[in-house]
């Protein structure tokens, strides 16, 4: 019953307005990030091109090079993040529609299944203009650059350095695109994983203005990148950007981030669960 309804939640929250605008928005900047893109680097000499995939929307080697598109992006991405599935809830919610929809399925795979079914379509709809990025570069650009934007070549101690810093750094090594695919699908589940928790906060309570919805992933995302600030004795970073984009090789506090998932985890879980408890009939 569950993966009956979950299925036919994920086709009807794909095609909703929200998702389509979520997905359309990210393909266009990613669009005009290629553009960019083949008009800095028209006409330059192969050996002066920056390695493909440093040249994404995705890559914080690219948010240190003419970096509009990539600071507009990240600036934007914690509103973005609940947009294609975290309103679904607060909607039905609003309008009474969960009541005959409980009443038809329980309580429980209703709530579940808009919990699973938000993680789904928010993954792919963030997942997928990522992965088209890849090869429209690889087609425009070849595969044969090993540079970094920053100018350093492939043998440069700095730039070993750097890489070391990359989470899946022996991955990068190997093989860069796998590494590329990794981290995209990754940024896809960390996406997902936002617009779940949207969708199990709106549970916890009759939302009255619906753009409160974007609040708890604003304010959880801001304060990843000012927890610094924060807790001034943290080593390391656990700003959502150094994790979850490419190419990082900022100083990372791992442990903290990996705790920070699990409890949004544990919370988005436990407040459904919670909310299907109480919603019995």
């Amino acid at each position: 019953m569950l993966v009956r309804t979950m299925r036919s939640q994920i086709v009807f929250l794909l095609r909703k307005k929200e998702a389509v605008f979520t997905f359309w928005a990210l393909m266009l900047l990613v669009l005009f990030n290629f553009l960019e893109n083949c008009q800095m680097f028209q006409g330059s000499d192969i050996l002066e091109l920056a390695h493909t995939t440093k040249m994404g929307l995705l890559s914080l080697n690219r948010a240190s090079y003419s970096a509009d598109l990539a600071l507009l992006f990240q600036q934007i991405y914690p509103l973005l993040a609940v947009c294609p599935a975290g309103f679904v809830l607060a909607k039905e919610r609003g309008t009474q529609e969960h009541v005959l929809m409980i009443t038809r399925m329980g309580s429980g795979t209703y709530y579940f299944s808009k919990l699973l079914s938000a993680f789904v379509v928010t993954a792919v709809v963030f997942a997928v203009p990522f992965l088209v990025e890849i090869p429209l570069h690889i087609i425009a650009f070849t595969t044969k650059p090993t540079w970094d934007l920053s100018h350093w070549g492939a043998y440069d101690t700095a730039y070993i350095a750097e890489v070391r810093n990359y989470l899946f750094s022996g991955l990068y090594i190997r093989s860069p695109y796998g590494y590329a695919v990794v981290k995209v699908l990754l940024f896809g589940l960390f996406s997902g994983l936002m617009g779940a928790f949207s969708v199990a906060v709106s549970a916890l309570y009759k939302v009255k203005f619906r753009i409160t919805v974007l609040l708890p992933v604003f304010l959880l995302l801001n304060l990843s990148v000012y927890a610094p600030m924060i807790l001034r004795n943290m080593e390391g970073s656990v700003a959502w950007h150094i994790f979850v984009m490419l190419h990082e090789d900022m100083d990372k506090n791992v442990p903290i981030f990996l705790t920070g998932l699990v409890l949004i985890v544990v919370a988005s879980v436990g407040g459904t669960f919670w909310a299907a408890r109480r919603d019995q009939l």
